[in-house]
C-alpha cells in the first residue's frame, strides 16, 4: 500500500468516525473555539426593535386619528373637506 492510499484511509475513517459521532472525536457544533475557528458571532435580536417600531407607529397611529376626529367634532370647518 503507498502512502497516499494509506492517508486517504485515514482520512476516510476520520470523516466517517465524525459523521458518526465517535466519543473521541468531537462534531464540528460542539468544537470549542480554535486558532483556526473565529468566535460566532451572535446576530442581534432584531425582532424585539421591529416590534416596539411597529407598536410605537400603531400608538402614533391611534393619537393622530384621535385627535383628527376630535378636532372634526368639537370644532368643524377646520379641517378642509376632502373629495
Amino acid at each position: 500500500m503507498s502512502t497516499s492510499d494509506e492517508s486517504e484511509r485515514r482520512v476516510a475513517e476520520a470523516l466517517r468516525a465524525r459523521a458518526a459521532g465517535a466519543p473521541g472525536m468531537p462534531s464540528p457544533l460542539m468544537a470549542g473555539p480554535g486558532p483556526s475557528r473565529p468566535l460566532p458571532r451572535q446576530a442581534p435580536h432584531s425582532g424585539t426593535s421591529i416590534r416596539t417600531a411597529l407598536l410605537i407607529a400603531l400608538l402614533g397611529g391611534a393619537v393622530l386619528g384621535s385627535a383628527l376626529a376630535l378636532l372634526s367634532l368639537l370644532a368643524p370647518g377646520v379641517l378642509p373637506a376632502l373629495g
